[in-house]
């Protein structure tokens, strides 16, 4: 049982099926005697799962921590008015969903793993319990808002760079805002199903764990595991590798249309292109660390469906490590457009450098002002 509800909570940033599974034990396939689920006695992985719990709350605060301050500075860079693009629109909103799945994050892992444990058997008070539902629930749809604008900024830069006549039309700023609004409340609108599947309960021991609502039908779990647990998971995945394909050959030919200009003497037009395809190169980066972050636990997810116990057994043991895998895309978006991007680099330097230089330039000059003022009236 105690390996059960560590998977609840190991399992909490992304997967509702985590939850129900290891609450209920109400895999889709458990309910004849011959797929009864059977777990295997302490194997390599489940030695590492308990070692790298210890340690999972500490990792989880220093990747937190400089991932909420790497997004602040993508939105203070992408919002200045010589960034204001489709693009950098979805960008800036992708930013905003990755920071608040770190805020909220922060104080799940301190508690969970720092201050306490992540067991049912430990008498959590009940405003942490409470705060472990919001957080998954707020986590899950954080993410899901995320992995949707990913989506849509493949797609809106796929349009921009395989069809060109398109790209003004459908590519607008307009269109981008109406994109990240559609988003937003339709991945709510898809969760609401997630929201009401439990409910605080005090436990035996005077603690506080939780548990499902009454009103929780089979179907209901069985449809919030494929959804949350493979569909979701899957599908942006599939569709992502699809359009960094397409992006990836479009931008092979960008690069032979540049060394064309460049031996026709046409330099304005080869950096012109040479430019759009280090753009096209820093979204597609983009793209695929999410397909990398999210693609292995979308079919661990799946066969998890197909055979049970394969979640106790592998992608239970391995929640720790999906959060943070999780966790660290969510917080390296900041270094590749710092890599790949000299427009960001650029407007950083301007804009954050500048700031920092400034403030500690006039610092010195206030105090100095401050004594010679003083003096004066001494006198």
């Amino acid at each position: 049982m105690d390996m059960e509800f560590n998977a609840t909570l190991n399992t909490g940033l992304n997967d509702t099926m985590a939850m129900w599974n290891a609450t209920a034990g109400g895999w889709p396939n458990s309910t004849t005697p011959e797929n009864m689920v059977h777990m295997q006695p302490d194997t390599r992985l489940k030695e590492f799962s308990v070692w790298y719990q210890s340690k999972h709350g500490y990792v989880s605060i220093v990747v937190c921590v400089f991932g909420i301050v790497s997004n602040i500075m993508n939105i203070a860079v992408l919002t200045q008015k010589n960034m204001v693009t489709s693009t950098n629109y979805i960008l800036v909103a992708l930013a905003i969903a990755d920071m608040l799945t770190m805020l909220s994050y922060l104080p799940y892992a301190t508690y969970f793993y720092c201050a306490t444990v992540p067991d049912m058997l430990y008498n959590h008070p009940k405003g942490w319990i409470i705060y472990l539902l919001f957080n998954t629930n707020f986590i899950i749809t954080c993410h899901t808002i995320a992995m949707w604008l990913t989506v849509a900024l493949a797609v809106f830069r796929y349009i921009v760079v395989c069809h060109h006549t398109l790209g003004p039309k459908l590519c607008n700023l307009r269109r981008a805002k109406i994109t990240v609004v559609a988003v937003f409340f339709a991945t709510v609108i898809f969760c609401i199903p997630n929201y009401v599947m439990y409910k605080p309960v005090p436990t035996d021991k005077g603690g506080w764990w939780f548990e499902d609502n009454s009103y929780i039908t089979p179907f209901h779990k069985v449809f919030n595991f494929w959804l949350f647990g493979v569909v979701l998971k899957v599908a942006p995945c599939v569709l992502l590798t699809v359009l960094s394909s397409l992006l990836i050959r479009a931008m092979h030919s960008a690069e032979k249309k540049r060394q064309r200009l460049k031996s026709m003497g046409k330099r304005a037009e080869s950096e012109r292109t040479s430019e759009h395809n280090r753009t096209t190169a820093m979204l597609v980066s983009v793209v695929l660390c999410f397909v990398v972050a999210e693609l292995p636990q979308g079919i661990l997810a799946f066969l998890s469906g197909v055979d049970s116990n394969i979640f106790v057994n592998v992608y239970a043991p391995l929640g720790d490590v999906w959060d943070i895998i999780v966790l660290v895309n969510s917080a390296v978006n900041f270094l590749l457009y710092c890599i790949m991007s000299r427009q960001f680099r650029k407007t950083f330097q301007e804009v954050i450098l500048k700031l920092c230089i400034k403030h500690l330039a006039k610092s010195p000059s206030e105090v100095q002002y401050s004594t010679i003022n003083t003096q004066s009236t001494k006198v």
